[in-house]
């Protein structure tokens, strides 16, 4: 019985744990062009690549849709067809079409970030406590800086 009681006030501080408001951090990232006139043509060739890198990723991502759809549609009818006559139906399309997975997965931000900064230019990262900022320790307020800047060059 002890050891119930245990388990559950440790599951109950867990869960209230888990509902208590945190410090939001955001990353803002400021980029600094090459000074070179051969590192600006370098840089649009990375700008370049990361459209086409978007526009593959879309595609991928409107296929595997389009194939889904496919997919779902005919394994609805195919259920349809199945039921014995007279049978209620338990599933809507929708619930096949809900059984899609498709994601537009991609490193094209941070292969331009690479080019970027391989043609010469700088970026430089600072972290910022956008909210709740008054629970870190030592509390903060709103809109500070957090931590030092992060230069990638």
């Amino acid at each position: 019985m002890k050891t119930r009681l245990v388990v559950l006030g440790c599951l109950l501080a867990a869960g209230l744990a888990g509902c208590t408001p945190t410090p939001n951090l955001q990353t803002r990232t400021t980029t600094f062009m090459p000074a070179t006139d051969a590192g600006k043509r370098c840089v649009a060739q990375c700008q370049q690549t990361k459209q086409l890198c978007n526009a593959a990723v879309e595609l991928g991502y409107q296929t595997c849709m389009a194939e889904g759809l496919t997919r779902a549609h005919a394994a609805y009818y195919e259920y349809k067809k199945n039921l014995p006559k007279g049978a209620k139906h338990e599933r809507r399309i929708g619930d096949f079409e809900s059984e899609i997975h498709c994601y537009r997965l991609s490193s094209c931000s941070q292969d331009y970030d690479e080019c970027f900064v391989s043609c010469g230019g700088r970026m430089e990262m600072q972290t910022y406590c956008v909210s709740n900022c008054k629970l870190m320790k030592p509390p903060q307020s709103d809109g500070s800086k957090v931590g030092p800047v992060r230069v990638v060059q």
